[in-house]
């Protein structure tokens, strides 16, 4: 037996904000997990109920989401070189640290890699750059001191 198909009459569209908001809460209806759907549909009826769906109108205290605690900075380890050649360059203050010994330039480059260093300019007399501590350097100084 075969069966036959109700004719159904055709309706015309619905305007074209009212098609938007309807996927757009069928879009929340999906997204959110199952406890949280009668909330979403919730605030998504109004929107439909009033025609537009405006940014304005949502309620955004209560969809905000909870900002993350900042992370903390991991301390910075230094080998006993390091830390000593830090303490030298931090001896020298304004005038700088030069890095004329080809012996340090490895450590000296490493210290700026960690930014407990930086680059000065260029003496004019030895061409050699100068090294100052920064203030990051500087705090590592006093909270490596009473270990050493």
């Amino acid at each position: 037996m075969a069966v036959k198909k109700k004719a159904t009459p055709k309706t015309t569209s619905a305007p074209a904000s009212q098609t938007k908001a309807a996927t757009k809460t069928a879009a929340t209806k999906k997204a959110a997990p199952k406890a949280a759907a009668p909330k979403a549909a919730a605030k998504a009826a109004p929107a439909v109920k009033a025609g537009t769906a405006s940014k304005a109108g949502t309620p955004k205290a209560a969809a905000a989401p909870k900002k993350a605690a900042p992370k903390k900075v991991a301390a910075i380890k230094l080998t006993d070189k390091q830390l000593d050649l830090l303490k030298t360059v931090h001896g020298t203050k304004e005038q700088g640290y030069p890095g004329d010994k080809k012996a340090e330039a490895k450590t000296l480059e490493a210290l700026v890699g960690k930014k407990l260093i930086k680059k000065g300019a260029k003496d004019k007399t030895s061409g050699h750059v100068r090294y100052q501590v920064s203030k990051a350097g500087e705090k590592h100084i006093t909270s490596s001191k009473p270990t050493a």
